[in-house]
Parts: C-alpha cells; sequence; structure tokens
C-alpha cells in the first residue's frame, strides 16, 4: 500500500490541529486560502490592513469577505485579533441593524462630510463594514433608486449578483455614500475596460473615494484624464514604434511623467520625438525624456514656445557657424552649437545612459 508522505522542505505551516478539525465543517474555500496565507506568512500577521490588502489582491476578495473570514477563524479560536479594534476602523457589527439608507431626494441631501445615514465620510476607511443579506435587503427597499441601480449594474457586467455582490453595490451606496448614477457610471467604465470583477470594482471606488474623487463629476472628469492619458500614451506608442508589445518599466515611468507629472501636450512630445531622430536616428525614450525636461525647466510647455526656442537656436547655430554671435550688439566667440550639445550630454549622462550619448557634432 502506498504512503502518503509531506515534503517539509525549509519550511513548514504550523496550525492549531484541534480548532482546525473543529471548525472545518464550516470553512469553504475561500476561509482555508485566508487562513493558510495568513499562516504562510509571519508579516502579514502583525499587520493586519497590511494582510488585508495583500490578502484580498491575491485571492482577488473584497475587504468585506476578508473581514468575514477573519472573524470566523477568531471566533473559533484558530487566530485572535489582539489590538486589532485599536488600529482599525470601526466596522460595522455583523449583527446589529444597518441604518437604512435615505432615498434620493426625499430629504436634504447630506452634507459632503457625511454619507448616507449620517455616518460620517472619513477618508481611506481601513476596513469596510459588513452587510448581512437582510440589513442589504432592508436598505434596498428604503431607497427607491438602489433596486433599479443594481439590475443596471447586473446587466452591464453580464451576471445575475450573489448576496455578496450585492453588499459590495449596498457598501459603496451606504458606507461610502456614492449615488446611484456614480455607481452605475463607474460600472459602465470598467466593463468597458473588461473590468467586470465585482473586487475589482470595489477597491477601485474605495481608491477613488480615498483619493476624493466622490461625486459624478469628480468621477466624470477623472474618467477623462484616464482616457486622455491613454489615447496619449497610444500615440506616443505609435511614434516610437512600440506598436502592441509590453512597455518597460521605464518607459511607463517616462510617460506618466510628461504626461501627469508635467501635463506636456502630445504636440510637444512629438516636437522631441521629432527633434531625437534628427539628432541620433532612433526614437530613444531617454533622449526624449532629458529634452522634454530641459524644455520643462526653461518654461517651453507649449508647442508655439517650443519652436519659437528651436528658430532662436538655429539662428546662434548659423552666427556660431561664422565663429561669432551677437551678444547685446557686439559680436562674441561663443560657440553656441558646441555648448548646446556640450550641456545636454551633461545632462543626459547624469541620467546614467552614457552609452546612449550622442556625439556632440551628431
Amino acid at each position: 500500500m502506498s504512503k502518503v508522505r509531506l515534503e517539509y522542505g525549509q519550511s513548514v505551516v504550523a496550525l492549531p490541529k484541534d480548532r482546525l478539525l473543529t471548525a472545518m465543517d464550516g470553512a469553504d474555500m475561500e476561509k482555508m486560502r485566508v487562513l493558510l496565507l495568513l499562516a504562510s506568512d509571519e508579516g502579514l500577521r502583525g499587520d493586519y490592513d497590511r494582510a488585508r490588502a495583500g490578502i484580498t489582491a491575491r485571492l482577488d476578495i473584497t475587504g468585506t469577505a476578508f473581514d468575514k473570514d477573519m472573524e470566523f477563524w477568531s471566533a473559533a479560536g484558530v487566530i485572535s485579533l489582539a489590538g486589532a479594534a485599536d488600529e482599525k476602523a470601526p466596522r460595522a457589527d455583523a449583527t446589529a441593524k444597518a441604518v437604512p439608507a435615505e432615498p434620493d431626494g426625499a430629504k436634504t441631501k447630506p452634507k459632503p462630510e457625511t454619507a448616507r445615514g449620517g455616518k460620517e465620510k472619513t477618508l481611506m476607511p481601513s476596513a469596510l463594514p459588513t452587510y448581512t443579506e437582510s440589513q442589504c435587503a432592508d436598505i434596498i427597499s428604503a431607497s427607491p433608486d438602489l433596486a433599479d441601480v443594481t439590475a443596471m449594474c447586473q446587466q452591464i457586467v453580464g451576471k445575475i449578483f450573489t448576496p455578496a455582490d450585492i453588499a459590495v453595490i449596498v457598501t459603496m451606496y451606504d458606507h461610502l455614500g456614492l449615488g446611484g448614477e456614480y455607481i452605475v457610471t463607474l460600472f459602465s467604465y470598467l466593463s468597458g475596460k473588461g473590468k467586470n470583477s465585482l473586487r475589482y470594482i470595489e477597491r477601485t471606488a474605495v481608491n477613488l473615494f480615498d483619493e476624493g474623487v466622490d461625486t459624478v463629476d469628480a468621477l466624470n472628469a477623472y474618467i477623462k484624464r484616464k482616457d486622455e492619458f491613454e489615447d496619449n500614451v497610444g500615440k506616443i506608442r505609435s511614434l516610437i514604434g512600440a506598436g502592441q508589445r509590453e512597455l518597460t518599466a521605464k518607459e511607463k515611468k517616462c510617460f506618466t511623467c510628461w504626461l501627469d507629472e508635467w501635463c506636456l501636450p502630445i504636440d510637444v512630445i512629438t516636437r522631441a520625438y521629432e527633434v531625437t531622430v534628427d539628432k541620433i536616428g532612433d526614437p530613444s525614450v531617454s533622449y526624449m525624456n532629458k529634452v522634454l525636461e530641459n524644455w520643462k525647466n526653461s518654461g517651453l510647455t507649449t508647442l508655439e514656445a517650443v519652436e519659437a526656442s528651436l528658430e532662436n537656436y538655429k539662428k546662434k547655430k548659423a552666427e556660431a557657424a561664422h565663429g561669432t554671435e551677437t551678444v547685446n550688439g557686439a559680436e562674441s566667440g561663443f560657440q553656441t552649437d558646441e555648448f548646446f550639445e556640450a550641456a545636454l550630454r551633461r545632462s543626459y549622462r547624469g541620467a546614467g545612459n552614457p552609452e546612449d550619448i550622442p556625439d556632440a557634432k551628431g
């Protein structure tokens, strides 16, 4: 008869046997996976919020589901949550009756600093409340538009929601105070990007809430910025010949810097590409980055300003070709072309790419 042998390798996972076996009948696959991940990483056990963020991302589950799983194992005596009450933001008691949301338009709309039901609206909640199935039903029945919102969201993602899925909608509506139009808009946008996971949508909603994107106008502005960013990244891809390949980390960093941090228009980026190719014969992102950085630091953030500066440079270059340059009405032996190239080379070398530095003479 064959025997089963555990291959321990260089490490093992220790769990309290008796309590674990007692709790097994009530533990589903998700609860077991959460426990195993928690038991296998001591670093996660030392920080509830870190464990919550890491495990929800690894297993693609909601924060609410994680909290329920942790409460299950805590009640079973397999784990303890010592100190968690002081460190985590307050969460709704799983057995307590949730405060029903007020119907939109039925009463005075809550002030911006409060969410539906009068709960304080605090940015960056470390834990979301847990809504039971009956609590969700009560909130939906007390909010005339929420049933329609739920139905529309089901149509958008193309699935019938489970009670856990409905709890995600209720959390967004009741706890975060995001209105029905906001929720439908967010579902439509993310579904259009192929993101139909309720867990992903919930995480996105919380992240947007943390960033202050908590009104329909703010959400529409965010979506517009994201769409413009992706459109411009596509244009830059075409410029450098990236096609559909995965962008490198360096390319992503540069594109984000140009478009989000420096807020440079695409025509200025295109001009930097042209300057780069004219100079070194290659669409080097590193060279483009230094050109754009020099322009930004010189206050050249529009195509008109860039063209005027380049025209002035050409004029000085022509004068330098004769060995002189007019400075305050007098001729100077200042070699503009060589000085410009030397400055660019020094700046480019500072980026840590000496092997890519073009020759000063072009």
